[in-house]
């Protein structure tokens, strides 16, 4: 599945393009994330707001009409990108969807001169820090009820300039 894949920026689309593509992700956002945790995808993000961007994977074989397999949402501050979102729609994960979305954008900040890209994963969501820790995040800090009582929020650097 991971070679059949298509990466692209919702600001290289049309604003009808874009808004198609925010309103897939907006679906896959609330079906995956509690209603209290679901970013809001709405039409300002297509906005060109120069350090926030917002990527997403189409399958490759499906043309231009394919829906949207995953998506990442990062902002860039200086040096630092914050990777807000990172999400694989269900029925593509353990297909290596997010590895390669991981590996774009690591590529991508690099090329951008990024020093450090930073998160926070609920310390209950195993496969995401596992996939974090496989694209060289570290662990540095644990902050109990981070997202709700009982839910520990972990955050996650990873050094671009140490060959991240």
């Amino acid at each position: 599945m991971a070679n059949d894949v298509v990466i692209s920026d919702i600001h290289s689309l049309n604003q009808n393009q874009a808004f198609e593509i925010l309103s897939q992700i907006a679906r896959v956002e609330k079906k995956t994330f509690p209603a209290k945790e679901a970013f809001s995808f709405g039409e300002e993000l297509w906005k060109k707001k120069p350090n926030t961007r917002v990527l997403y994977v189409t399958s490759a074989t499906n043309g231009p009409s394919s829906s949207v397999l995953a998506y990442a949402v990062y902002v860039r501050q200086k040096g630092v990108a914050l990777l807000h979102k990172v999400c694989v729609a269900e029925p593509y994960r353990r297909q290596g969807v997010g590895q390669k979305l991981m590996t774009y954008v690591r590529h991508r900040l690099q090329k951008e001169g990024c020093q450090y890209v930073q998160l926070w994963v609920d310390k209950a969501r195993e496969p995401a820090r596992s996939l974090y820790l496989r694209n060289g995040f570290e662990e540095r800090e644990e902050i109990p009820d981070y997202y709700a009582p009982g839910r520990t929020g972990i955050k996650m650097v990873l050094d671009l300039e140490c060959g991240g």
